[in-house]
């Protein structure tokens, strides 16, 4: 009887995942609603629309830099419904900014496909005197401690301690929830520069409130080929860039992680998707299935190395 009952749960679990999904399929995004990560995540759900048979639903869980949604995901059934789109380097840069982790991004998370890479840019008001790198570096100097910047994640975190580091800069930082919460300060002369990521700094730039002057990665973007690097800049050693992925908690099984990862693939593929990934500064990042959990790995040690360097304060 017992070998009975074991044989009808297995079948049913075989089951369930043949007919995976069967319910609403919910996309957690790490950021409030207006977000750069927000605009990210719900590109991705209607981009899904017709390649996923089932709705989709993008839920905000913003807070203490994205660890809200990782957990949130990490601890939820591993059923296949709950999927984090976030960039999965920054969830592994906060096993080493927070002094108590609340989940191992490691072992408590699964990722089911990588999706684009992306930058953290710094800027300036569209009002601001400096039109370069070398005239902001230059300013900033003379200023000393009287001069401010503005960062709102771990990747701007960090980005702004290379910057301030490699340029001998005393520059002092102010950390915000979000990027859209610097904004007023930094149009209003209260912060010299920000450093936010890419979509943000592209869209704001668009409407006409911001002026990009590099890019943190060691290279130009394809996205932003006319964006020069903080090393073009005079500041050399700034090269951080972050990749999104969509993930899952550990436990998921296989043949879900493969369908989920089927879908992202399908939508990969075509032209609109890449068309405006590159509109948002992202460049398509595809990953085999195989490596994506290895690329994890090695972000959260490469974190662990970053942070032991800029001496970022623990949280």
């Amino acid at each position: 009887m017992m070998a009975s009952l074991a044989g009808l749960a297995l079948t049913g679990v075989a089951h369930a995942q043949e007919d995976y999904p069967r319910q609403t399929v919910n996309f957690v995004c790490a950021f409030p609603p207006g977000s750069g990560a927000d605009i990210l995540v719900r590109f991705w759900a209607n981009r899904l629309k017709n390649i996923v048979p089932a709705n989709i639903v993008v839920q905000n869980k913003p807070g203490a830099m994205a660890n809200i949604a990782a957990e949130f995901t990490a601890r939820a059934k591993p059923d296949g419904y709950t999927i984090l789109i976030h960039a999965g380097s920054t969830i592994a840069a906060n096993m080493h900014i927070f002094k108590k982790p609340p989940f191992d991004v490691v072992t408590d998370l699964k990722v089911a496909t990588t999706l684009s890479s992306l930058s953290f840019i710094l800027v300036v008001p569209k009002n601001s005197p400096y039109k370069s790198l070398p005239e902001l570096t230059a300013a900033l100097k003379a200023k000393g401690e009287k001069g401010t910047y503005g960062t709102a994640n771990t990747p701007s975190f960090v980005i702004g301690k290379l910057y301030t580091k490699r340029a001998g800069l005393a520059t002092v930082q102010v950390n915000y929830k979000t990027s859209m919460e610097f904004l007023n300060d930094l149009n209003a002369g209260h912060l010299d520069f920000a450093i936010t990521d890419s979509v943000s700094a592209v869209v704001l730039e668009k409407q006409g409130h911001w002026r990009t002057l590099a890019v943190g990665t060691g290279q130009r973007m394809q996205s932003t080929p006319d964006l020069a690097t903080f090393a073009e800049g005079g500041v050399a050693g700034v090269d951080l860039s972050t990749w999104w992925g969509a993930m899952v908690p550990a436990g998921t099984p296989d043949a879900i992680v493969q369908k989920i990862h089927g879908w992202f693939a399908e939508a990969l593929k075509e032209k609109d998707t890449a068309d405006y990934l590159r509109e948002q500064a992202n460049d398509v990042l595809i990953t085999p299935l195989a490596e994506a959990q290895t690329l994890l790995r090695k972000s959260e040690q490469e974190w662990k190395r970053l942070v032991e360097e800029t001496g970022v304060e623990k949280i």
